[in-house]
């Protein structure tokens, strides 16, 4: 295996058991990871953030070594968990970095508690206000996996007993270098999709932005972040935006006021993954600003 040897542990917050890495120590950074992934999306990151902050990088419930619950995948449900797992750590204030669904939480958690939060991070995500509107066909086809996944039982039927042939294509499709991920760290991600109830877990956070999510973020669409927002973005949100029709950073730039933006050449969807030399620099020159 990698050198992925870090300090392991699990809390009971909010009602579930958030298993989640921790190392450094210092101002707390909190990494929240989107699906396909769990915390080991963060392995690259984790290393370097750590020489100079507490790194502290949960599943998110549905994940990877985290309770999967049968039930309430809402967004504002996950940034809960997070939430209280920053406050059973001690910590009143922290900064987040998000990518993928874990856009999605870090973006709700600094939409429900602003002033406990220092700084945003978000990596290759979609505003969640892009989703509830019409769809081109291009669109669409982009991203023809979040309705797959949006279909209760039978998605995971079909998926169960392939989820390394499944995942693999994810990996390969949305990245720039389609050989980016070796062998041996694809046979991570589908070991931990292979648990009972990973699929579900998984699928039910596209379910719940169908059905259980959009009232809230309608409710809270005209608020604007005031704190900095860092938006890093690849080749991949490219090509969804063309798609799509949309501007990448057009969403971003309407819900937070100190928004800062960069293109990663390069890059595809798992930014961190792929590009981690890039994302680590813009990331500790971000979170270097903190205090000053």
């Amino acid at each position: 295996m990698g050198d992925w040897n870090f300090t392991h542990r699990t809390a009971r917050v909010n009602g579930v058991n958030i298993h989640y890495v921790i190392e450094g120590d210092g101002y707390p950074v909190v990494l929240l990871h989107g699906w396909p992934e769990m915390w080991f999306s963060w392995r690259k990151q984790i290393p370097v953030l750590s020489q100079d902050y507490q790194v502290i990088v949960p599943d998110m419930r549905g994940f990877g070594s985290s309770e999967k619950p049968l039930q309430d995948y809402r967004t504002r449900t996950a940034a809960t968990d997070i939430y209280e797992l920053v406050r059973h750590l001690g910590h009143d204030k922290i900064a987040i970095v998000g990518h993928d669904i874990g856009v999605r939480v870090s973006y709700r958690y600094c939409l429900d508690h602003e002033a406990e939060v220092d700084r945003l991070a978000l990596l290759d995500g979609t505003h969640p206000l892009e989703q509830l509107g019409p769809q081109t066909p291009e669109g669409v086809r982009e991203r023809w996996h979040s309705y797959f996944h949006q279909i209760p039982d039978l998605a995971e039927h079909l998926v169960r007993g392939n989820e390394e042939a499944y995942l693999r294509h994810f990996y390969r499709n949305w990245s720039v270098n389609q050989a980016m991920m070796s062998d041996e760290e694809v046979a991570v991600y589908a070991t931990a999709y292979s648990q009972p109830g990973a699929l579900r877990g998984g699928f039910s956070y596209y379910r719940a932005a169908a059905y259980e999510d959009p009232p809230d973020w309608r409710a809270d669409a005209e608020q604007v972040l005031d704190i900095p927002v860092l938006y890093l973005w690849g080749e991949r949100r490219q090509r969804t935006s063309a798609a799509s029709g949309l501007d990448p950073e057009a969403s971003w730039q309407r819900s937070a006021s100190n928004l800062r933006t960069q293109f990663i050449a390069g890059g595809g969807h798992f930014l961190h993954e792929e590009k981690p030399d890039e994302v680590n620099a813009a990331l500790l020159a971000f979170l270097g600003e903190i205090g000053s």
